[in-house]
């Protein structure tokens, strides 16, 4: 009996190491903790409100595109960097899908073209903080202002709309369905799939944590870590555009402001996640999970009313907590002793 216990407890405390599991577990009881408010707020309707089904998966849906950007932030922030530019760089990207479409009503060149456009842009910024040696925060911050302006003057400042009679296989791109699974999902889990693979099976992913944990270290190991950081950027400005095309596809209108503060969603969905802001720690598993958070505080602030601004104060209060958390850890302070 005593042996079975300890191997369950040994089990269970495996169980809670792997990444992102407290968070899972944290989220679950978010979860029921907003179904049982909204039913005693309702009156208690009958049937599962929250955790039915059908909102289950609305909040997949709409945190798809977040979740692909989140996936290219996670590599940038395993660095030890950041970048503040995607919310502009999205709605840049945006602009430029709908003007190729409008332009030229062919797929190769909106789907290829963004995506080329979006890895340019993802490489400036390397550039920028591996070779001319800029600060994450400050590059980005800058760069964030290009991208903005260049939205507004691919756009004269006006919604970008593309004809609903466009291009078949652009509109398949984003609103293909496989039986009861949409393209969108399978890009998601494509993406994830990939650069999960690319983190935790390569050479470049293990280099990626040296450089996060230790810089010096990376550098006098013979790490290329200038241009591990740089190809970094460029695959988050590839999730940039990838987003973009598929946002296009979808809803066929670009607004040059539609994006602007998307940067902090995709950052606290890595946090959530477990990625340490410092660098050196973090997973694709972990982001899923953070953005599946993401889109369930999200979901309950708007079934509960909850005004804009309080539903960021709380977002923001959560971060912190999150940020004091593992920066407390790093220290080596605990806020609770293990039982011996």
């Amino acid at each position: 009996m005593a042996d079975t216990k300890k191997n369950e407890e040994s089990a269970i405390k495996k169980i809670l190491s792997m990444n992102g599991a407290s968070v899972f577990i944290a989220m679950i009881v978010v979860a029921i903790l907003f179904e049982i408010i909204i039913q005693i707020t309702r009156g208690f309707p009958g049937g599962l409100v929250f955790l039915a089904p059908s909102n289950l998966g609305q909040i997949l849906r709409q945190q798809l595109y977040t979740g692909i950007i989140a996936f290219g932030m996670t590599l940038v922030m395993i660095t030890g960097n950041i970048d503040l530019s995607v919310g502009n760089q999205l709605t840049f990207l945006c602009c430029i899908c709908a003007l190729f479409m409008m332009n030229t009503d062919n797929a190769f060149c909106g789907i290829v073209g963004t995506l080329a456009v979006g890895a340019l842009c993802g490489l400036v910024n390397g550039v920028l903080v591996a070779y001319v040696k800029l600060n994450s925060f400050i590059a980005s911050l800058g760069m964030s202002s290009v991208y903005g302006a260049l939205a507004l003057m691919a756009s004269a400042g006006s919604v970008l709309v593309i004809p609903n009679d466009c291009s078949a296989a652009f509109q398949w791109f984003g609103t293909a369905s496989f039986g009861p699974i949409s393209i969108l999902i399978i890009w998601f889990i494509l993406v994830a799939l990939v650069l999960g693979f690319l983190l935790s099976k390569t050479v470049y992913g293990k280099q990626m944590y040296v450089i996060g944990s230790n810089p010096v270290a990376a550098r006098f190991s013979g790490i290329r870590f200038k241009r591990n950081i740089a190809i970094a950027y460029l695959i988050l400005g590839l999730c940039c555009a990838l987003a973009a095309v598929v946002t296009m596809a979808n809803v066929k209108s670009s607004n040059p402001q539609a994006a602007s503060g998307k940067e902090m969603e995709v950052i606290l969905c890595v946090v959530l996640g477990g990625c340490a802001v410092e660098g050196g720690k973090g997973s694709v598993w972990g982001t899923i999970i953070g953005v599946l958070f993401y889109g369930v505080l999200l979901s309950g602030f708007t079934m509960l009313n909850l005004p804009l601004y309080m539903r960021w104060v709380v977002m923001g209060l959560i971060m912190v907590f999150v940020l004091s958390l593992d920066a407390l850890e790093g220290k080596g302070i605990k806020l609770w002793k293990k039982k011996q």
